[in-house]
Parts: structure tokens; C-alpha cells; sequence
């Protein structure tokens, strides 16, 4: 199975690539970058790993929680230390740098960092089923794997991390629709960018997503496969609408 269009756009990515920019910044080129909302939802995604996980140096990141699909071994830690299992959902997997995996469940969860190079880690690929079917979706087998020291991450930012994701991607969006030549993108970009990612305003986050939701007869005219793909952003808005902005 070939995965090149997202392998694509990852090289796109890191030829771009400017650690020098402001987060928001960085974000909209990125989503300026893409050719489809597959790569919209790839640069997003990378932003808001790269906000919260602290990820560096160019290297794409998957955060890898959901288990037990399909009857799947859950991922556990041993009792000499190790850990075996299965993550059943790894976004970009074709091309993901390093992997932060939660271990176990509820108040005892442990998060680890591990590179995909990591012994006894293999990843299983296949193409997003639905919508984002450019989108490589991973199962990550984890086979008595050293986890090494532990990351630790606050409950706080982990039910952040949706609406930063939803940040994210929502201005790698109006990047993308700038170089589609929807004339409120920049507008909104200028306005809100700074706002939603360096400042984390849940009412700026919260009245962009409302204005896309409003606009969907341009994005409808100007982005390829709307129809399919809009599941994507409506998944988003559903979420910001349910949260006090």
C-alpha cells in the first residue's frame, strides 16, 4: 500500500520548516502547504504536539491513547518494567518521527516518549476508512519495550489538548484558505491567530470555529472533496460548541 501523498507532504513540512516563526505562524504556512484537508489535518496535528508535548527539531509526533478496538491487547507495563500491547489509532503513521504512548489507565496512566526506531515497537499501516483518505491511520504493537524514564504530563494539559488541537488545525485551516483566495481567511488569521495559539482565548477559538461553520458555502466552492471532508472540521466545532467558550 502506498502512502505517498502523505509522505509528501511531511517532506514539504520539513523543507519549510522555521523554528524561528511564531507558533501561529508557522501553523498557517503550514497549512498553507497542504493540498487537502488530509494535510490540513497533518499540520495541525503537528502544531498542537508541538505545543504540548514539547516536540523539537522538525521530528513529527502521534499521541497514542486509544485501545482495546478489535479485541486488542491494551498496553501494559510488566513486572520487570516493559511494555507490551497495542494502540489501535497513530495519525501519519507512514511517516511519524516518535511516539507518545499512554501506559495503563485512569490516575496510574504513565506517558512515554519513544522513537520509532525503538526495539520491539512496529507499526502496522493502513488508509484512513471514510473521510481524510490521504491520511495514513497506524496500529502500534509494542513488544517488551524499555520505556525508559516516564514523561509527566498534568491532568490539566491533557483535557486542554483537545481544544488545542482544535486551535491548531483551525488556523492551519485559514492557512490553507489564503492560498485558496477566500478573502476573510487573512483577516481572521490577523486577528485571531496570536489570540487562539499564544494566548490559548477559548472565545477567540470559540468564535472562529463559528464563523467556518458560517462560511461553509465558500469553503464548499474552493476546497476539493468538502463534502466528504467537512467531517473533519464539523468534528471540531461540535466540540467547541459543547465547551464555554
Amino acid at each position: 500500500m502506498s502512502f505517498r501523498p502523505e509522505r509528501a507532504y511531511y517532506e514539504r513540512w520539513q523543507r519549510q520548516y522555521d523554528a524561528s516563526l511564531p507558533a501561529h505562524e508557522w501553523l498557517a504556512k503550514s497549512g498553507g502547504l497542504a493540498t487537502s484537508m488530509s494535510e490540513v489535518f497533518m499540520a495541525g496535528y503537528q502544531g498542537a504536539m508541538r505545543s504540548e508535548f514539547g516536540v523539537a527539531n522538525g521530528q513529527w509526533a502521534a499521541f497514542c491513547v486509544s485501545e482495546g478496538a478489535d479485541g486488542l491487547t491494551p498496553v501494559r507495563q510488566d513486572a520487570d518494567g516493559l511494555v507490551s500491547g497495542v494502540k489501535t489509532w497513530v495519525a501519519a503513521a507512514s511517516v511519524v518521527d516518535v511516539l507518545w504512548v499512554k501506559v495503563g489507565r485512569g490516575a496510574d496512566a504513565a506517558y512515554v516518549c519513544l522513537p520509532r526506531d525503538t526495539q520491539g515497537l512496529s507499526l502496522a499501516l493502513s488508509a484512513s476508512s471514510g473521510f481524510l483518505p490521504e491520511l495514513c491511520i497506524g496500529r502500534l504493537h509494542l513488544d517488551r519495550v524499555d520505556p525508559g524514564v516516564p514523561q509527566l504530563l498534568s491532568r490539566q494539559r491533557l483535557k486542554a489538548f483537545p481544544r488545542v488541537e482544535a486551535g491548531c488545525m483551525l488556523i492551519a485551516l485559514l492557512g490553507f484558505l489564503v492560498q485558496h483566495d477566500i478573502n476573510w481567511a487573512q483577516q481572521e488569521l490577523d486577528s485571531k491567530g496570536g489570540l487562539i495559539i499564544a494566548d490559548r482565548n477559548p472565545a477567540a477559538l470559540f468564535e472562529l470555529a463559528l464563523k467556518v461553520q458560517q462560511c461553509e458555502p465558500d469553503l464548499a466552492e474552493k476546497m476539493p472533496n468538502w463534502v466528504r471532508d467537512r467531517q473533519l472540521i464539523d468534528m471540531y466545532v461540535s466540540m467547541l460548541c459543547k465547551q464555554d467558550p
